[in-house]
């Protein structure tokens, strides 16, 4: 393992326990009511940072990577589309805070949303170095970018939020963090000054465009549930139960990425050259272990939800609970539907992925209409699994019909049972507090065990997940 994959892991890693000391933090510095303002106020963030940053970031780095020595006039060319669209996207986002503020039912959210704005620029030009340094393969620069971020971010939010200046200061520390990750890119991104051939801006925007609509249509259905319950259940606290919730539940879809990235070059190549037959054993193996990862993760966040809840955010969001038991399977099936997207677009039909997400798009909608206002939080989860389950079913169908099969019947079958022990034993024998990492451990640790004995791991597995584990460090902003 190189140095700067170390780095990157290093950075990834920062990343994650970055975010989740802050969530845990704010939800119990902010109380359940402001945790929940909070919540919303990111998820709108990162629905506008999908359609801002992830496009352009994805092109400069495929554009820097097969054009080194146009790589100045690359980044200077994202710089441009980032600081149009990032600073159109922010007096947008700027004139119409009070309206969205009135739209959850309070017009005490206007300031921080304004705050919250000044992320958006901050990201779309910081997005933009980053897919320069990855296309120039200097991972260990971004690792140090990233980790500036990281560390930024917990000691604003952190500092200004304990100061007492509350949801205004955590936003605040947001927009620090970024401002401090920007002029680290832009540090390590620095060249020495020389000319470099010219490259069309419509280059840069056009690759972007797909990647971007996807990538709305699914972060949207990632956050469209904590919208619903900040507008229409008016008791204050519900946000803030349902932002644990989210929080919680997001770590399915960080490992997608890992297989996400890893398939859809893969599976490019092998169509392109009408290598299906590979093209489908890799597609196997890629979903066989998507499965063994993620499947005994759902069953053990359903049967200690309750558990999970009340170690990490503390007795006061116990109503929380119920709804994690269920959102974890919806993002589960996200997950999946995610993946089946990537090789659906390796195989050259980026526009049936996008149509599959807008299709369910209207189906998320519908459903939360119908079931927040009935069954409260858990509606709200429930609308997210189900639309989730419709999303995955439909990309497994195209899959199937492209590539003739999925994955094994019978590892399946071999999976499902073996995961069993993560939903049977923690109904009998439940426990709570620290202990739970042990719990945990120990019941992974005998379903590695069974896996093994039923001969479905095999070392072919362990390298497929180094591999995919070196992807997703290296492509995470």
């Amino acid at each position: 393992m190189g140095k700067d994959t170390l780095y990157m892991i290093f950075a990834q890693m920062l990343f994650i326990a970055s975010a989740t000391a802050v969530h845990i933090g704010m939800g119990r510095i902010l109380g359940p009511e402001s945790y929940g303002e909070f919540g919303v106020i990111l998820s709108l963030v990162a629905v506008l940072e999908v359609f801002l940053a992830r496009g352009v970031r994805d092109s400069v780095t495929k554009y820097t990577a097969e054009f080194p020595e146009k790589s100045q006039a690359i980044k200077r060319q994202g710089l441009i589309i980032g600081a149009i669209f990032g600073g159109l996207v922010f007096l947008l986002y700027v004139l119409t805070a009070k309206p969205i503020a009135f739209a959850f039912h309070n017009a005490n959210l206007t300031r921080p949303l304004r705050i919250s704005a000044l992320i958006i620029p901050l990201i779309a030009l910081y997005s933009v170095l980053i897919g320069h340094l990855s296309g120039k393969r200097m991972f260990g620069k971004r690792a140090l970018t990233m980790s500036v971020q990281s560390l930024g971010k917990v000691a604003g939010v952190y500092i200004l939020a304990l100061m007492g200046f509350g949801l205004q200061g955590a936003m605040s520390g947001y927009v620090i963090s970024y401002a401090l990750a920007l002029l680290a890119a832009f540090y390590f991104s620095r060249e020495a000054r020389k000319e470099s051939e010219a490259f069309p801006a419509s280059k840069v925007l056009f690759f972007a465009v797909p990647i971007v609509v996807f990538s709305i249509f699914l972060s949207l259905l990632m956050n469209l549930d904590i919208f619903f319950v900040k507008t229409l259940i008016q008791e204050g606290q519900a946000a803030g139960f349902y932002t644990a919730v989210l929080a919680l539940t997001r770590a399915p879809y960080l490992v997608s990425h890992a297989f996400a990235i890893t398939l859809l070059p893969i599976i490019s190549r092998l169509t392109s050259s009408n290598r299906l037959q590979e093209a489908s054993r890799y597609i196997n193996k890629s979903l066989r272990l998507l499965l063994i990862l993620l499947v005994p993760v759902a069953f053990i966040t359903n049967g200690l939800s309750g558990p999970i809840i009340e170690w990490i955010y503390s007795s006061r969001y116990l109503p929380a609970a119920r709804p994690l038991g269920i959102l974890i399977f919806g993002i589960t099936f996200l997950t999946f539907f995610s993946v089946l997207a990537a090789v659906i677009n390796g195989s050259g039909k980026p526009k049936t992925s996008m149509a599959l997400a807008g299709a369910v798009l209207p189906l998320d909608v519908l459903l939360n209409l119908l079931l927040v206002p009935r069954f409260g939080l858990s509606g709200a989860a429930a609308a997210t699994t189900l639309t989730g389950l419709a999303g995955m079913i439909a990309a497994a169908l195209v899959v199937q019909k492209k590539f003739g099969v999925l994955m094994n019947g019978r590892s399946f079958l071999k999976i499902l049972l073996s995961s069993l022990v993560f939903f049977i034993v923690p109904r009998l024998w439940p426990v709570s507090g620290w202990s739970l990492i042990l719990y945990a451990l120990g019941l992974f640790g005998f379903y590695l065990l069974l896996l093994i004995l039923l001969k479905e791991i095999s070392r072919d597995d362990l390298d497929l997940l180094r591999n995919l584990w070196t992807g997703m460090i290296k492509k995470n902003p």
